[in-house]
This record gives C-alpha cells, structure tokens and sequence, in this order.
C-alpha cells in the first residue's frame, strides 16, 4: 500500500483520527426547530430563562439570537428585498417601532411577514389584548406583528420644587393652562437665584414629542393606507404651541446633555423638573435617580380638546413570522408562551415595570399597589389639601371625608402602575409606514423654522398661517414620494 503524500503525513492522519475518537469530538450540534432575532439584551435574556419550560411542553426546541438593532435591520432588508424565504432568515423575529415601516413598502402579499389575523382570531388574544397596539404592525387591515408593550405616557414631575414655587401643576387640564403653570415656575425660580432650572424636558428641534402630542389628537402623519395628515390644521396649531414652549420670551422647555447619566444628574440636581415618561422611561428614572424617591409625582397629560386622549404613546416592540418559517404553527405558539402565558409575563416583571398589552393581567393586585418612589411627605400632603382643596382629583360627588382618605393614602405612594393602565386603555393607535420617516423628516424642517420664527420675532402672532403653507407643500410633496415608489 502507498500513500501519495508520503508515510510520514499517513502516520500523522491515522493518528489525529484516533486522537479525535479518544477525546470524544461532539458531532456538530443539532439546529433548534425555530430560531428567534431579538435586538434587546434584557429580552433574551428572559426568553432564555423559560425556554426550557416551552421545549418540555411541546417538544420544540428554540435558538434565541442576540442580533444588534442595526446589523438586524440590514439583513432582513437585503434578505426580503431578494429573497423572502430564505433559509438565512430567521423563523421570527422582533422589530422596533421605528423601523418597521420599511418593511411595509411592498403590497400586503408581498410583505415579508406571515399576517397573523387568523392566529389571533382563532386563539381569542385579538379580544384579549389592547387592539390599539396591533396599528403600529398593521397595513391595510393585515396584522403582520403582535405588541410586546403598551407604553402609555404620564408627565411625570418634581413635586418638592414645583410645590416650593406655589405651583399645582396637577391642575393644568390643557396644555395651554399647562404652559402658564411652568412659566409661573420659571418665574419663581429665576427670582430666587435658578436662572437655569427648566420647567420641562423639552428640545427646541424635539420632532419625537411634537409627534407624540400629535398622536393624543389622534393624528398619524400618515396612516396605514398611505394617507397623508400633515397638512391637517391640528399639525399647524401643534407646531405653533411648542415653538412657543422651547423658544422666545415664554420658553419654559430645557434639554438634557443625552444619556440616562445626563438625565439622571438633570433630575437630582433639578435642573429639569418635568418629563413626558412612558412606563419603561420611568423604569430608568426609579433605578438611576434613587436620591428623588419621595419627591415625584406622575399626572396624565394635559389636552387641547376635550376629544383629545389623556396620553400618547413612545416606543414598541413586535414580533413576527417570516415567511421563511419552516413550522408557523409552531412559532405562533411560541408567541404565545413569551409574550402572553404566565411564564412569559412573571419573567418580564422581573426586570422591568413595562405594561404588558394583556388586559386581564391588569387585575392583579400588583398593578395596584402604592408605588414608594412617588409617596409625598405629610407636609406635602398638607399643603396640597389647604392650598388647592380638593386634592387628588376625585369624581365629583365624593365627600369631603373621603377626599381625606384618598389623600392620606397618598403617603404611601402614589399607584403608578394603576395610572398607567388606566391611560393604557385610551392610548391612541399609531401607524408605521415607509412614509414615516420622511414625514417626520419634514415636520422637523417646519419646527425648526417656527422655533427660529418665534425666536426672530419674540412672539408667534400669525405662525400658525405662516407655516400651514409650508405644511400643505409637504403634504404635496410627500404624496407625491408615496406614487412614485409604490409597487403598483
């Protein structure tokens, strides 16, 4: 017998090949029947922790990858634009509210996402979770995502410095009775030596909040059937308001330097003394800002009509099936187990205070509980009850005595996580499309010109005219993006 490259090398293969016999080299690992994409690390983190629960229950086996939100959104673009059943894409995967739209260009049955109409239909979760979270994974009535979150938003504020200038801002119902209050605390605190103590956290060329607030008007830019509303007069008014809040003689609105450390500092120091927070913000706040616990207070969000909602909401996750799942049926289950099951919901609330889009979970005692972050000294208590009688707001009707009780239950902390379900139930819908970007991208162009309008012009007498023209062309011209890339 020969060997062509010599006895030497033949001696030193059969050799390896033993070695590896005797080691015991694992064969190569089986894969997992779906695999998952997730961007968030907290996320896989508590998925992992009940897979095993979810494999002995049904059999199937799991692969939760950690893929960053950017390399993620990259590939499944490239991966649906060529080939939406390719074996590289995962069988489901979370997307993040603010790039989900992209995915939405094609027509419905070209949408890279299995609709999941029929599974929530057939499953009974389409009654059971709040149906205002299924518009963000909506396009034309076809349900391509299911909401990991609410997200309602509260202003929450420091209750010990605005309490200190006399200030009640609980008692601001509109937004305009809600601009007056902080400039009646900038005013004080001016006087007493804070020249830099801001009433609000509120960015001159902040397009995210404007949006928000605009969302409490039950106005999207743009909707899931590719209509435009920018041009709609509420947008113009909106526009109008806030310029006057960050900029000119009655801004009252301050920045944070970014970060949750910048923030954090902002809040203890008081340098910003108000905050438009949904429930994961708030998460952030109670666990970097331990120093203000007892000095907080949380408020639904003021109005500019009676139609108006009482919060907006910020931020979202979804998860989806591809259309390259190999077992649907099977990923819809797992659905199921993270996102709604016991299991999934008691690991969530390990680490996070994030409202889940389950309205039966709502009932649980601990969604009711006084939260000791946001309990007020009796002296605070006090001074709310002798200066704005009756305090906190209570059905009309209620006696005295039971005013009383509500309010000395106030010492042990006020029911955040009540609040927020009680906003959760009237949070507006919000649509994601491949317009939203570039509307969002126009409005901030027409902000910045009406903050420097009403910077320029110490004032806003005849903005609101004004940049309703700039509106209507950005209405025309972004209709006219929608024509020109649509499939049809």
């Amino acid at each position: 017998m020969s060997f062509h490259l010599g006895k030497p090398i033949l001696v030193m293969i059969v050799v390896a090949l033993v070695a590896a016999a005797l080691t015991g080299i694992p064969a190569k690992e089986k894969k997992a029947d779906l695999t998952l994409w997730v961007f968030a690390e907290q996320h896989r983190d508590v998925y992992k922790s009940i897979l095993d629960d979810f494999r002995k229950q049904t059999g199937v086996t799991v692969d939760v990858q950690l893929v960053s939100a950017t390399a993620m959104d990259l590939r499944l673009s490239s991966l649906f634009m060529t080939d939406p059943t390719s074996p590289e894409l995962p069988d489901l995967t979370e997307i993040e509210i603010g790039w989900v739209g992209k995915y939405f260009r094609p027509p419905v049955d070209q949408v890279g996402f299995l609709p999941l109409n029929n599974y929530l239909r057939n499953s009974g979760w389409e009654d059971k979770i709040v149906k205002q979270r299924l518009a963000p994974w909506t396009k034309e009535d076809t349900i391509f995502g299911v909401p990991h979150d609410v997200h309602p938003v509260t202003v929450m504020f420091r209750e010990d410095l605005y309490r200190q200038a006399g200030v009640d801002l609980e008692a601001a119902k509109t937004w305009p009775e809600f601009h007056e209050k902080c400039l009646a605390f900038e005013k004080y605190w001016r006087q007493h030596g804070y020249p830099h103590r801001h009433a609000v956290q509120a960015g001159i060329a902040d397009t995210s909040l404007v949006q928000m607030i605009l969302l409490q008007r039950h106005l999207n830019l743009v909707d899931q059937y590719s209509h435009v509303h920018i041009s709609d007069p509420k947008v113009a008014q909106t526009i109008a308001f806030y310029a006057q809040m960050v900029s000119g003689p009655k801004a009252v609105g301050g920045q944070s330097n970014g970060g949750q450390g910048g923030l954090s500092k902002d809040i203890t120091d008081g340098n910003l003394c108000a905050f438009f927070t949904p429930d994961w913000l708030v998460t952030y706040i109670k666990k970097y800002s331990p120093d203000v616990a007892g000095k907080m207070r949380m408020m639904p969000l003021p109005k500019f009509d009676p139609t108006d909602a009482p919060t907006t909401t910020w931020g979202g996750t979804m998860i989806g099936i591809t259309k390259a799942c190999r077992h649907p049926d099977a990923a819809w289950k797992l659905i199921e187990f993270l996102y709604f099951s016991d299991e999934g919901l008691a690991a969530r609330r390990r680490i996070s205070d994030i409202l889940p889009p389950v309205k039966s979970v709502w009932n649980e005692p601990r969604y009711h509980q006084p939260d000791p972050y946001f309990a007020l000294p009796i002296n605070a208590l006090y001074w709310h009850w002798t200066h704005y009688h009756p305090f906190p707001a209570t059905p009309g009707g209620t006696s005295d005595c039971a005013k009383a009780d509500d309010l000395l239950s106030q010492l042990n902390g006020q029911k955040s996580a009540e609040m927020f379900i009680e906003l959760g139930r009237e949070v507006p819908e919000r649509y994601q499309t491949p317009a939203s970007t570039i509307a969002a991208a126009s409005l901030a162009y027409v902000l910045n010109d009406a903050v420097d309008y009403v910077d320029e012009h110490h004032g806003s007498a005849g903005l609101q005219a004004e940049w309703q023209k700039s509106l209507d062309l950005a209405a025309v011209d972004l209709q006219r993006r929608i024509a020109h890339w649509s499939f049809e």
